[in-house]
């Protein structure tokens, strides 16, 4: 099939005010940062009892973001599903940015940014046995990972494209699967710990990076002019529907098993305690049951609105998931001596909402939107368009030059 692919323009109206914008919340939320440097980590609503707050939460929803979005381009470069090929180069570049982001979460949660280098000091200031250790290697490996693919892409090095499109694969679930074994192996946490949480991670990441990328990719067909095949939109919201079923079973198998335990009373306050709305709410009404409702359906299925307004609920969902797992999960007490711990350290913590962190998260957002709007106006990651009509050269983003100066793929 081929394509011929360019950079938007970038000089309407439009492209400006969301530049200016995206630009302005990711300032606000630089300053909150350094807020939050200058005065700790108490103004991010973070405590002894709360370690994790929004920051941990953005990363980890981050890298499952990304970790999807670069699984789903190798539907055209390693499987060969040419159809998938208009927004398969938008896959990648999205997967960049969005790990990016989420290191840049990590930096923020660690307070001392130029401190950073101290994590890739692999098997000399790091103790390997650490899954955050583990873990630095594959997301550091990851963003490598994904920058030399893009690369081959662009240079149209098509065995090359083949062999980075594997390792990619590989490489983009273990790093989901090693966040998620961040959590469950740890013993000490019971709403964390779980031998299927690894598994659990990587089925969310595709069911986040897939909903985020169909947006994604309606968003910016839309925004620049360009003509986009909805059949492309359909059939991956009949993937993203056997994926939503997919992890809701494993959530559930993973709450009854907890439930089954003689030692339920985390499982039992997570569903029923003070954070309880955040899973009944967002992870299963808006990530499970209302986006398979209108999948489902005969009628909202075949319907692009429809599959947006799904897409969108399991990206909020998802995000609910990543909140109801750090907060409630660091919040419900440690059970290092049962019936023995007095004070603050045997009561369930609290997790206030501060105007910092409350700042400081939509920028760590906008910025990863910043990145994704720069791109498109530097990198030919979108199908050219025929030849505007007469008299409509250069209106709006769609207008894009002759298809013989473009690349070939």
């Amino acid at each position: 099939m081929g394509l011929t692919f360019s950079k938007i323009e970038g000089k309407s109206k439009e492209f400006y005010t969301l530049f200016i914008l995206l630009s302005i919340f990711s300032l606000i939320g630089f300053i909150c940062f350094m807020v939050s440097y200058i005065s700790g980590h108490h103004v991010l609503g973070s405590s002894s009892i709360i370690p994790w707050g929004m920051p941990i939460t953005i990363t980890i929803y981050f890298i499952g973001l990304s970790a999807g979005s670069l699984i789903l381009s190798s539907l055209t470069y390693v499987f060969g599903k040419e159809e998938y090929r208009p927004i398969a180069r938008l896959a990648v570049f999205l997967a960049i940015v969005l790990i990016f982001g989420a290191m840049i979460g990590i930096a923020l949660d660690l307070g001392r940014p130029e401190k950073s280098w101290r994590l890739f000091m692999f098997f000399v200031l790091n103790n390997m046995r650490s899954m955050f250790a583990v873990n630095g290697i594959l997301y550091g490996g990851y963003f490598l990972i994904g920058v030399v693919y893009l690369g081959a892409i662009f240079a149209e090095n098509y065995k090359f494209i083949k062999l980075m499109g594997k390792i990619a694969i590989g490489w983009a679930a273990l790093v989901h699967m090693g966040t998620g074994a961040i959590f469950g192996f740890i013993a000490t946490r019971p709403i964390f710990f779980s031998p299927i949480k690894p598994f659990e991670f990587l089925t969310a990441a595709m069911v986040s990076g897939l909903a985020l990328l169909m947006i994604a990719v309606v968003a910016v067909f839309k925004f620049t002019k360009r003509d986009l095949k909805q059949e492309l939109i359909f059939s991956l919201s009949r993937l993203l529907r056997i994926l939503i079923v997919v992890l809701a079973v494993m959530v559930l198998v993973d709450k009854l098993t907890h439930l089954y335990s003689p030692h339920r009373e985390a499982t039992v306050w997570l569903l029923t305690g003070p954070y309880s709305w955040i899973f009944w709410l967002l992870q299963v009404g808006f990530a499970y049951i209302l986006p398979l409702i209108i999948l489902f359906h005969p009628g909202y299925s075949k319907n692009l609105k429809g599959v947006m307004v799904a897409a969108f609920l399991v990206v909020i969902g998802i995000f609910g998931e990543r909140f109801s797992l750090v907060v409630p999960g660091t919040a419900y007490p440690l059970p290092l001596y049962p019936g023995k711990i007095e004070g603050i350290w045997g009561m369930a913590g609290s997790f206030p909402i501060t105007p910092v962190e409350s700042f400081m998260s939509p920028g760590i957002f906008t910025l990863a939107g910043l990145l994704f709007l720069v791109g498109l106006k530097n990198l030919e990651l979108l199908p050219v368009l025929p030849p505007p009509p007469q008299g409509t050269e250069g209106k709006g983003e769609g207008a894009q030059p002759a298809p013989e100066a473009a690349k070939k793929t």
